[in-house]
């Protein structure tokens, strides 16, 4: 068979595009981590970029092919931001022209620490496992039922643990560790809620075009079968 034959099964394609999500919220997060954001709370800015392109994301391709696809996509994820980090530290060693005068400011941005990637991938994988391991659980419990449900406690427990870890790690010497510690949690758990519509429009639109049904919409107000 023709190898790029397969890229035209929807299943494929399908997890190809929210496997892509996962691994720009994953990538990203390497830049953005050391922003730290002030509305009200402080909290570093990829708590955003998580909130939106990983943990929902990862809960959809949970729910639509299973734990083992659902990891499968943080180790691709992980793998891609670990790769960039050693692209951004090439490019950093580089030499460069004399007459490019923005070598400092270059490193300043790009540059990312040691600390910050391994406190990142501990703390996005063990609250990632925790996560999909919570989503599973309450799914058999439920017998495919509330999506809702089982979408936002896995979440809310992966990201206190993905919080707590990177945060004492990343700023365990800062008198402000407390403080963006529980603006990262509030944050993470306020965005987690208004996804929560996003995450049932994903599995509605990828269950018709993908034309099989999964059980989280059964004796719901919500049934993929009654959508007009």
């Amino acid at each position: 068979m023709n190898t790029v034959l397969s890229f035209q099964d929807k299943n494929t394609r399908a997890y190809l595009l929210l496997t892509t999500l996962v691994i720009c919220g994953l990538t990203s997060s390497l830049i953005t981590a050391g922003k730290i954001v002030h509305i009200g709370i402080n909290f570093p800015f990829s708590n955003i970029v998580f909130s939106i392109f990983t943990y929902p994301i990862v809960d959809c391709i949970c729910e639509l092919w299973g734990r083992r696809a659902a990891q499968q996509a943080i180790w691709l994820g992980l793998s891609s931001q670990f790769l960039l980090t050693i692209i951004i530290q090439i490019s950093i060693a580089s030499p460069y022209a004399s007459f490019w005068q923005h070598q400092q400011a270059y490193q300043t941005i790009l540059s990312t620490g040691l600390t910050i990637v391994i406190a990142s991938m501990l703390a996005f994988s063990m609250s990632q496992i925790l996560d999909i391991l919570i989503y599973q659980r309450i799914k058999i419990w439920s017998k495919g039922k509330l999506l809702w449900l089982r979408s936002n406690i896995s979440t809310y427990f992966g990201q206190i643990i993905d919080s707590s870890i990177f945060i004492c790690i990343v700023f365990y010497n800062s008198n402000q560790k407390l403080t963006i510690l529980f603006g990262s949690i509030l944050v993470k758990i306020i965005l987690s809620l208004c996804m929560t519509p996003i995450v049932y429009l994903i599995i509605i639109t990828f269950n018709r075009y993908l034309e099989f049904n999964t059980l989280a919409f059964k004796d719901e107000s919500v049934r993929l079968g009654e959508l007009t």
